[in-house]
């Protein structure tokens, strides 16, 4: 018999996208799964949903708990899987009939630690933007696998795009209380693994919401990402600068969205934080010059942050740029 998968899905009042995720996961290709539906204490009718689910397939699993968040509600469900690798779906994402049987394909065959696959953005309005070619397929040791992660060209730190042997996370627990868990994980997993697959076909749908916690204006909260991009970069100096360029390219990008969430709003455009991040942009100047990694709108726009330009201006050129 093939390998039981456990697929951990958070959820938390969504009630209006739930069952067309649970749906693809009930009709996925590859049937030896248990599908773990954490109920985080949502204030909807997920609950009750989640409990009609469990009469309509005997691979779910519902576990209700008292809120803890997103990253509490994962924990929990690594601790009460059985399978021998998971995998993690958002419970307003949706994913292709064959998403579990590609990763699980390409993770077999390379005898791989961690199998990535591609996805899309998906909008309310109907726009997509997908972020990989479906002809790429690459297998990377270690050390490549990392920086391709820092570089965020071909995927991205979510976990929702990758399954990974169960062994991975033995150690690891995404960080509760925090925003951007996915960033905080990276490392520690990529670290734990020999070798990484990724194959461009774009089989997760990533929806974005307005009311999501990465997609609202900023709070303190989200300087949580710069620690972490800090802690890869204090590991990369502490091991002869092996991710020097990729490391700060992934911290000056997260700058970068930082400072335009904060120039987006009039009441944080002028702020002390705001200052203290420009400042930041100004402290790694010759990062953004030098860095190969750096695509062009946005050492454009971190050279326009380094000589001061008019911060509401500056923001409405750059989502000019961005097609908003």
């Amino acid at each position: 018999m093939k390998d039981k998968i456990s697929i951990i899905v958070p959820i938390y009042n969504v009630e209006k996208h739930l069952d067309r995720c649970v749906k693809s996961l009930i009709n996925q290709t590859y049937k030896n799964i248990e599908i773990i539906l954490v109920d985080d204490g949502s204030p909807d009718n997920c609950p009750e949903m989640c409990d009609y689910y469990v009469t309509e397939d005997s691979r779910i699993r519902v576990i209700h708990k008292e809120n803890g968040g997103l990253s509490d509600a994962r924990n929990v469900g690594i601790e009460k899987s059985t399978g021998s690798y998971i995998a993690f779906v958002d419970s307003d994402d949706w994913v292709e009939e064959d998403f579990i049987e590609e990763l699980y394909n390409n993770i077999k065959r390379e005898n791989a630690d961690i199998s990535i696959i591609g996805y899309t953005l998906i909008w309310n309005s109907g726009k997509r933007i997908t972020y990989s070619d479906n002809n790429d397929y690459f297998v990377y040791n270690q050390e490549y696998a990392i920086k391709e992660l820092l570089k965020q060209k071909k995927f991205q730190c979510m976990v929702c795009q990758k399954m990974y042997k169960r062994k991975i996370f033995n150690e690891i627990k995404f960080p509760v209380g925090k925003i951007y868990e996915d960033v905080a994980v990276s490392l520690p997993t990529f670290l734990k693994a020999n070798k990484v697959v990724f194959s461009g076909k774009p089989m997760y749908f990533y929806y974005q919401r307005e009311d999501s916690i990465v997609n609202e204006k900023f709070n303190k909260n989200k300087l949580f990402f710069l620690d972490c991009c800090k802690e890869i970069i204090d590991y990369s100096n502490k091991h002869n600068k092996i991710f020097d360029k990729e490391a700060y390219n992934f911290y000056l990008r997260a700058l970068l969205m930082l400072v335009l969430q904060l120039y987006s709003d009039v009441r944080t455009r002028n702020s002390e934080i705001c200052k203290q991040l420009e400042k930041e942009v100004r402290k790694n100047k010759k990062h953004i010059f030098v860095n190969p990694y750096i695509d062009f709108k946005k050492r454009i726009a971190l050279f326009m942050i380094l000589v001061r330009f008019p911060r509401r201006l500056l923001y409405k050129v750059w989502r000019l740029k961005q097609g908003e």
